[in-house]
């Protein structure tokens, strides 16, 4: 009874015609992917590639599809398509690679240039807060730019050599910068102290009151001792001085030697001072 049922509904086992009708669907489907396929791999994406492979690989494993009379060419074309899939993974891969080379590249150069010309304003007998602060920053600047890429390293021998080539560039910059705050401190400190003693000492002469010369007197002598004091620890170097190489041994004898040209000065001043008014 039940068999007289779905022969009298049409819903019996599919014909061999209907079977045909299928196939030629899944036959058109498996193109379309096949076709995707082949799109993918022209534009080097090579996981849209897989996909549409994966797909069709799919549609190909149904069993009504071998009915259809190109069956065989479709998965023939699958696995001609599924075997470039590994070169053209390799392809992209090499592509992004060279891309991200040359963005790495992009940005560390005009950072190295910019410290380049950062060192070159730096003059390292008189050297300036600003030149200072300017090269560190622009040391920091291709540090960043190099260790943003660190990865790549490991993918391309050459790029490695050329960005760590660059990375000494920072360390030797810094090392400059380190130096010229050095020879900065000895300018802002142990010179400044002597300028400053070299003009007390000429303002006293001009001082009308001997009070005020004698105060003049005794704020030079000071800055003398200063001088000589703080010129001693600081590392042998070469500074500029009134256009003239100057190290801290040869600013503690000018000092030295202005503290006692000041102190037979002072000591006229204060006893000026201590004589009884007529």
């Amino acid at each position: 009874m039940a068999l007289l049922i779905l022969l009298a509904t049409g819903c019996g086992p599919k014909t061999m015609e209907a079977r045909m009708r299928d196939a030629e669907k899944l036959a058109d489907r498996a193109a379309g992917y096949l076709d995707d396929a082949e799109k993918a791999m022209a534009a080097l994406e090579p996981k849209q590639m897989q996909s549409a492979l994966e797909d069709a690989k799919d549609v190909l494993a149904r069993k009504d599809i071998e009915l259809y009379p190109e069956a065989q060419m479709h998965l023939d074309r699958y696995r001609e398509l599924n075997g470039k899939l590994a070169e053209v993974k390799a392809t992209r891969e090499k592509r992004d690679l060279e891309k991200r080379l040359n963005q790495a590249r992009d940005k560390i150069v005009p950072r190295a240039q910019a410290l380049l010309e950062a060192q070159e304003a730096l003059v390292p007998g008189a050297p300036t807060r600003a030149a200072c602060d300017t090269l560190e920053a622009k040391a920091k600047a291709l540090k960043d730019a190099v260790d943003d890429d660190l990865d790549l390293f490991v993918k391309d021998s050459d790029f490695a050599a050329w960005a760590r080539s660059q990375r000494n560039k920072v360390d030797k910059a810094l090392d400059a910068a380190a130096h010229a705050r050095v020879a900065l401190a000895f300018l802002e400190g142990p010179v400044t102290s002597w300028r400053e003693g070299v003009t007390l000492q000429k303002d006293a002469k001009a001082k009308k009151s001997a009070g005020d010369r004698e105060t003049a007197l005794r704020e030079a002598k000071n800055r003398f001792a200063d001088c000589a004091k703080a010129a001693t620890p600081v590392a042998e170097l070469k500074v500029t001085v009134d256009g003239k190489p100057m190290s801290p041994a040869q600013l503690v004898t000018v000092c030295d030697k202005a503290l006692k040209g000041v102190e037979g000065e002072w000591k006229k001043a204060a006893a000026a001072l201590k004589k009884p008014k007529k």
